[in-house]
């Protein structure tokens, strides 16, 4: 009876070390996702959780880091749709400020009679044509 006893004990001591020791390595574990996960928030989006397939938190890993690469792709595409809008922008800007600028040189012209008569005519003329162009373009 007390073998029954002595081994009981002894088996429950072995399951609570046991226990304990599983316990500290997925404490371990989840530290190490938090570490990755604070990384990834403060812009590290090439950090990926390194986990064992025989992990308890090994599905976790997996989504996590499915979830940041998702992000990264987001986050790239965002950056080149910022970058093609940028240079849309600075290409629509550049074509319109250069008819904009003739068609202010032919006005500033005829205005301080820089040209008169027949050449004051055909500069209105040709700053009208000009200004119809650019409203076409817009």
């Amino acid at each position: 009876m007390e073998a029954v006893i002595f081994l009981s004990i002894i088996i429950a001591l072995f399951s609570i070390l046991v226990s304990c020791f599983a316990i500290r390595r997925v404490k371990k574990q989840i530290a190490e996702i938090t570490d990755a996960l604070i990384d990834v928030k403060n812009g590290n989006g090439n950090r990926r959780i390194l986990s064992a397939t025989n992990e308890l938190v090994a599905p976790l890993a997996y989504e996590i880091n499915e979830i940041v690469v998702s992000y990264e792709s987001r986050l790239s595409t965002v950056r080149q749709t910022e970058e093609t809008n940028r240079q849309l922008m600075t290409s629509l800007s550049h074509d319109v400020r250069t008819p904009l600028t003739t068609l202010i040189g032919y006005l500033d012209a005829a205005h301080k009679g820089i040209v008169t008569g027949k050449d004051r005519d055909d500069y209105i003329e040709t700053a009208r044509r000009k200004a119809h162009d650019l409203k076409e373009y817009i």
